[in-house]
């Protein structure tokens, strides 16, 4: 009898079977869609539970003593605009405190001159030497810190710009939740679609990095601090030592509020809303440098967390974009595309708090990108290099290492 041949029609289901690296692309674009899921999971929860500086609780009693410390280098641009903005506080019991620390432009007669237009509220100081052992900034806010005489230390930057009723409306949270730091969230002010793409991806990296929705709890894993806004008790302050034990730490600000969970103190999280405002760097360029300057120096000089970071970014954030043109099977484009979908939409989440275009998520390819060359560039230059340099002075990373707080 002739031999006949049995053809068969082989589905989908064959096909993965028969490449077993498909079904592993397959499954791995399905984990990756639950990571992102988990990560619009956590944003909503954050945006739920974020306290906003407009509902600030109301204030009865005596107001307690503040002094703003404000460092300032080389900062002719924006000085007199943020000072201006402080001097307006209506807050009943406040002392200004302006560092001059080593600037070579007009930033010190700018202050000189306000000092005399506010004697009754501003204090200015000039350093002109930097100790050794010291990053200028950090000596700087120890040495305002020495000149205050409030009951709460409020540290912030010398380009931020307050609302009137902002340290009101600050102490209020603090005395209603007997909170011994107090953290208020700016409003980041951007220029340009990158730009605001860049600082809407890191500003979402930085909380779930640092879990902020967590830092009311006692977790000492869950901390924060930005330069912008550190409001914190005194005799906190005192209790860890102030700036002298921050003062080969980089990220100064962020550790600050690890020192105070460490030492048993509370933090509370507030986004400032308009209360509080400030530009990070001026433009996606200028951004990618900033990250550039500190990113190996947060990530502990460690090249092995920055493989990790890069890999993480890569291999997951990244993911959704790339593996629909690796295996272009619906097996991995369907869950790729809803992946993409529930990043968009944690950018949407995230939009509200910083005023981002809804539509800024289309450009976290861009973000991730640039995030990553910033990461790798800076560990590949401070390596090389084998140190950095900050406010003019080089630092070698074995220094900042042995000064780095545990």
């Amino acid at each position: 009898m002739p031999c006949t041949r049995r053809i068969e029609r082989a589905g989908p289901s064959a096909t993965l079977t028969r490449k077993p690296n498909v079904l592993v692309v397959a499954w791995y674009a399905v984990v990756v869609l639950l990571v992102m899921l988990a990560w619009l999971a956590l944003m909503l929860a954050q945006a739920r539970g974020q306290r906003h500086a407009a509902h600030a609780p109301p204030m009865a009693g005596p107001w307690p003593s503040i002094s703003i410390i404000v460092p300032a280098m080389n900062e002719e641009d924006t000085i007199q605009p943020a000072m201006r903005t402080l001097m307006a506080l209506d807050y009943p019991n406040l002392q200004v405190v302006a560092v001059d620390d080593r600037s070579t432009d007009a930033t010190g007669a700018i202050l000189d001159r306000m000092a005399l237009e506010y004697p009754e509220r501003l204090r200015v100081s000039h350093i002109t030497e930097l100790p050794s052992g010291w990053l200028g900034k950090c000596n700087a806010l120890q040495h305002g810190a020495a000149m205050a005489t409030g009951s709460w230390l409020l540290f912030t930057d010398a380009d931020v710009l307050f609302q009137p009723a902002t340290l009101r409306g600050a102490m209020a949270f603090a005395v209603e939740h007997a909170a011994d730091h107090v953290v208020y969230f700016p409003r980041m002010l951007w220029h340009g679609i990158i730009e605001a793409s860049l600082l809407s991806f890191f500003s979402m990296v930085f909380t779930l990095g640092f879990q902020t929705w967590r830092a009311e709890s006692g977790s000492r894993r869950a901390y924060v601090g930005v330069g912008a806004f550190n409001l914190v008790r005194r005799s906190t302050y005192d209790r860890f030592g102030g700036h002298q034990a921050l003062r080969l730490e980089v990220a100064d600000d962020l550790m600050l509020g690890y020192l105070v969970k460490k030492h048993g103190g509370r933090t509370l999280a507030v986004n400032a809303g308009e209360d509080v405002r400030v530009r990070w760097r001026l433009g996606a360029r200028d951004t990618v440098r900033g990250l550039e300057r500190s990113g190996f120096a947060g990530l502990g000089f460690s090249i092995v967390r920055v493989a990790g970071t890069v890999a993480g970014t890569i291999g997951v954030l990244l993911a959704p974009y790339i593996l629909p043109f690796v295996v272009p099977v619906p097996a991995v484009v369907i869950p790729s595309i809803a992946a993409i979908g529930a990043i968009v939409a944690a950018y949407a989440v995230n939009r509200r708090v910083q005023h981002f275009p809804v539509w800024i998520g289309l450009l976290h390819p861009v973000a991730c990108t640039l995030f990553v060359y910033a990461f790798v560039r800076s560990a590949v230059m401070t390596s090389a290099r084998g140190g950095l340099s900050w406010r003019g002075t080089f630092y070698s990373i074995a220094e900042l290492k042995a000064g780095r707080v545990r």
